[in-house]
């Protein structure tokens, strides 16, 4: 499983959004069973918590199971869920939730320049003032080194 690639978010239909955001809160939903399940502890639990996860999770956990990366036990279940699951189903959930920020980030629109038109007023009328006082400066250093001459 992986985050999603940007270029995908920007071909997202708003059912396929939708889609995407049921999906996210379901996974979020089993993995934080599975969680609880494995927490709780007594007999069975491994059992349990792998039917409470979704078909694709419990592939991916048999992958790491397969290149023996973890124990096919509740230890290493839990470690698994909290190492890589539960970061990737909330970094999931909040794409699908965010996505229309991410793409107006994406296209240029999350940067309004017309709100930055009064700081720029700020911005050149600072500069000017400072211009001045530098210029006021410069003159007084140089009648003190016309006096003391």
């Amino acid at each position: 499983m992986r985050t999603q690639d940007i270029r995908d978010l920007m071909d997202l239909k708003p059912a396929d959004v939708a889609e995407s955001q049921q999906t996210a809160r379901h996974d979020l939903d089993a993995t934080n069973k599975a969680s609880a399940i494995l927490r709780k502890g007594g007999d069975r639990a491994y059992d349990k918590a792998l039917r409470a996860l979704l078909p694709d999770t419990r592939e991916w956990w048999q992958n790491y199971v397969d290149d023996e990366e973890y124990p096919a036990d509740a230890t290493g279940l839990a470690a698994f869920l909290t190492e890589h699951v539960t970061p990737f189903v909330y970094q999931q959930e909040k794409e699908s939730r965010h996505h229309d920020a991410i793409v107006n980030q994406t296209i240029g629109e999350g940067l309004q320049a017309y709100r930055l038109e009064k700081l720029s007023r700020y911005e050149t009328h600072l500069d000017r003032k400072f211009e001045r006082t530098l210029a006021m400066l410069i003159k007084l250093k140089d009648l003190r080194s016309s006096r003391a001459a």
